[in-house]
């Protein structure tokens, strides 16, 4: 089987977040949909690949480290962020800010099975 594409990579993690975040997000509808959809992107979705990056490259047990970096290489590309200040965040509407702990675990346990996947 050998080692997964980038691709299916992000489909495990995108499938480990849904089931771990979406499944206790306050923007969920009642069937389980988004209920960001016509809305703002979901910032989970819109920065995959830079939170995969950031939780990959920041080891740390301390969450604010995390925050510090997510908010250094993934808010500064966020549409919602001017210049550091995120009116999503500070009313508590983003999702990445809001579930950052389940965040990350759903990151970090996707990535263990990935690993531990035969090849």
């Amino acid at each position: 089987m050998g080692e997964p594409t980038r691709e299916e990579r992000h489909q495990s993690i995108w499938a480990a977040l849904r089931g771990t975040v979406c499944s206790v997000c306050l923007d969920r509808k009642d069937d389980g949909s988004c209920g960001l959809s016509g809305g703002p992107t979901c910032g989970l979705e819109a920065h995959l690949p830079r939170l995969l990056e950031v939780v990959e490259t920041v080891h740390s047990s301390r969450m604010d480290e995390r925050v510090e970096a997510i908010r250094q290489r993934v808010c500064v590309v966020c549409e919602h962020d001017a210049q550091g200040v995120c009116r999503l965040r500070n009313d508590g509407a983003c999702a990445l800010d809001a579930y950052l702990p389940l965040v990350v675990e759903a990151i970090e346990e996707a990535q263990r099975t990935l690993k531990e996947r035969p090849a």
